[in-house]
């Protein structure tokens, strides 16, 4: 009798454990019916392959830890003639230097020569909205930058309020599918050095611009750029940045080839002193090296 109940003990144990292991592969189920079709929400990144579209900033910043050297070179215009090599007798250079701070922070600084000028800028990006998968459609940037004017061939007529540059920027846009992103620029600047290139007597001036970026994909390492900046308020003599470049990829370094219209290599100088134009084979070759390095591994952020 004893060994009955046992068994009959045990029999029921075994009823119950299948059905209970029934039930909760019934839930599993029911919770497969849920989930699995649900994309899990990412950042969209990549949408161009450094921070510059060409000159401009782009919808990119250097990542937290790294730093990103920075070397710009742009020959002179097509135009000075054969005396002048068609423009590769002249050269225009800025070393500059990005670090990323934070995630969302990036601090830049660099020197420059331009015109028998000597410069230094600085300028602080921040990130305040990260496209992604689902939610947000697009990135947005905040760019607060100054130039300062060192040395000029106009020294003896400069102030040293007068030497001084500063621009605000939001940075707009969208990487539309694999291969195309695009970005709006509305830039605001304060520019006081207008006679580093063009009228040594010209006041104080501040200016709109809008400036404009596309990046298409030709391939997994290389992608064609286009950029164009319309000055929306008085210019003087001065004309519109245009430019089209191509960017190559190559282990740690991305090169980024021109042609552009601006010998400028910061805001206050290709936005608001562009002096040639291409109608007039006012055309530089020109050229962007980026080399990244990481000085903080992620970690031990």
């Amino acid at each position: 009798m004893v060994s009955i109940v046992k068994y009959r003990k045990l029999l029921l144990s075994l009823v119950f454990l299948g059905f209970g292991s029934h039930i909760l592969s019934a839930q599993d189920e029911d919770f497969d019916l849920l989930g699995d079709d649900v994309t899990p929400v990412r950042e969209v990144g990549y949408a161009f392959k450094t921070n510059r579209v060409i000159n401009l900033q782009s919808l990119e910043s250097t990542s937290q830890g790294v730093l990103d050297f920075k070397m710009f070179h742009r020959f002179g215009a097509w135009n000075s003639g054969f005396y002048e090599g068609f423009g590769l007798d002249q050269a225009t250079v800025r070393f500059g230097f990005d670090y990323g701070l934070t995630k969302r922070c990036q601090l830049s600084m660099g020197r420059s020569n331009i015109n028998q000028s000597k410069n230094v800028d600085a300028l602080v990006k921040y990130r305040f909205l990260q496209q992604k998968t689902e939610g947000m459609p697009i990135s947005l940037l905040g760019v607060f930058g100054t130039q300062y004017l060192l040395g000029s061939r106009l020294d003896s007529i400069l102030t040293n309020q007068q030497r001084a540059s500063y621009f605000g920027q939001l940075i707009i846009g969208s990487k539309l599918n694999e291969n195309l992103s695009i970005q709006l620029s509305p830039t605001f600047l304060y520019n006081t050095s207008h006679a580093v290139i063009s009228d040594p007597n010209r006041q104080a001036s501040q200016q709109w611009a809008l400036g404009m970026g596309m990046r298409y994909k030709i391939s997994k390492r290389s992608s064609i750029n286009v950029e164009y900046i319309p000055v929306l308020t008085d210019k003087g003599a001065v004309h519109n940045s245009f430019s089209v470049g191509m960017d190559l990829e190559t282990g740690g370094h991305v090169f980024q080839f021109q042609l552009t219209n601006s010998m400028g290599l910061n805001e206050a100088q290709f936005i608001s002193n562009t002096t040639n134009q291409w109608n007039n084979a006012g055309i530089r070759l020109g050229f962007n090296l980026s080399r990244v390095f990481t000085i903080v591994k992620p970690k031990e952020l």
